[in-house]
């Protein structure tokens, strides 16, 4: 039996076959696009097999789950799927890791923990860079403090890296209307892009302006780390990306899903044009998690920071999870996202992604 990724065929998704691969693992590689992924397989070697998959037939989904231990599921945007999925994988009897990246569907994939925990299953949301490492550095921070008083999610995509339909349905969705933050011990919903905020990345990247966006971290990190505060900010560049979005937000009623899915399929097309020279800037994202709070009696602020291909970043941690609950060093029955499952062994993953080159770089600031 092997581990079955959906939408192989995307670009994270590859990375993620291409990851278990080489770790060891025999994968199935799901996706409605037949010829691509049977090219895919084929590059992979033995280890790789495809199988052509509507997910949205969901007898057949759980049929074909119910011959695997794991599903990675890589199909995004997850709010147009919300539950789908997971029920499916609840059905089939395997467990389950996601890349979830949306704060609505977060919150409703932690409703069902009961019933997967019923099952004695094991189900690992949120496990890419954003949500996920971002997570992981949050947990790593508030573990050094004896009083977490704020958690600060940060982070930017540079537009020159590959953009699909889900990545800019995603980003729509995230950056318009109100989204939800925890401050002052409360979940409260906010503009999206309001509050524009420089911040300062490890070289080679600079300071990157960002805002206030809707993602899983403030939705989770409170129900399991004792904050006052936990907030996400993001940014794209060029930052006119930004102001393009403002004004769709103001003209469009994008939040209506298919407006937004024709709204992103025009700009999908001309993004190229809008983006800029890619070729006269390199190409660079970065995930950053900052703690603060209180250590020996004195204000700590911990800043921790990965940096390198968006693509990567989100693929390897889920890679390395999946790799974990088959391997029974995550063996907790419920649904968790990364700071909250009680087995993640953060000393583990962090050996593991240093393996592949994803070094967490933190930086201590005492006052």
């Amino acid at each position: 039996m092997s581990i079955i990724i959906l939408g192989a065929c995307g670009e994270v998704g590859r990375y993620i076959a291409f990851d278990l691969v080489k770790s060891g693992f025999n994968v199935t590689l799901a996706d409605i696009r037949e010829r691509e992924g049977k090219k895919i397989a084929e590059k992979l070697g033995t280890r790789a097999t495809f199988q052509k998959l509507d997910v949205m037939d969901f007898e057949n989904l759980v049929e074909i789950l119910k011959d695997h231990k794991l599903v990675v599921n890589n199909i995004g945007p997850y709010y147009m799927f919300g539950d789908w999925i997971p029920r499916a994988t609840i059905q089939a009897g395997i467990n389950y890791v996601d890349i979830c990246d949306d704060h609505d569907t977060t919150l409703t994939f932690l409703k069902m923990n009961k019933f997967v925990e019923r099952e004695n299953l094991t189900f690992l949301i949120n496990s890419g860079a954003s949500a996920g490492l971002t997570n992981i550095m949050a947990k790593m921070g508030a573990n050094q403090l004896d009083k977490v008083e704020s958690i600060r999610v940060l982070w930017f995509e540079d537009t020159g890296e590959t953009i699909g339909f889900g990545q800019l349905a995603h980003w729509a969705h995230i950056a318009m209307g109100k989204v939800p933050q925890y401050i002052n011990g409360e979940w409260t919903n906010i503009r999206a892009l309001t509050d524009r905020e420089v911040i300062e990345f490890p070289d080679p990247l600079g300071s990157v302006p960002l805002y206030f966006v809707g993602h899983p971290e403030p939705v989770t990190l409170p129900r399991y780390i004792d904050t006052k505060e936990a907030i996400c900010k993001g940014g794209i560049l060029p930052e006119s990306d930004i102001l393009l979005t403002k004004v769709l937000d103001k003209i469009i009623p994008i939040k209506h899903e298919k407006i937004m899915t024709l709204v992103c399929k025009f700009f999908l097309k001309i993004f190229p044009l809008i983006t800029g020279k890619i070729e006269e800037r390199e190409i660079i994202s970065s995930f950053k998690t900052d703690v603060i709070g209180i250590q020996n009696q004195k204000n700590v602020h911990l800043s921790f920071a990965v940096i390198g291909e968006v693509a990567k970043l989100t693929s390897v941690p889920a890679s390395i999870t999946a790799q974990m609950i088959v391997n029974k060093d995550i063996s907790s029955h419920g649904l968790f996202p990364p700071e909250g499952c009680p087995d993640l062994n953060l000393d583990k993953m962090e050996k593991e992604l240093e393996k592949r080159n994803i070094i967490i770089k933190q930086n201590n600031v005492r006052n």
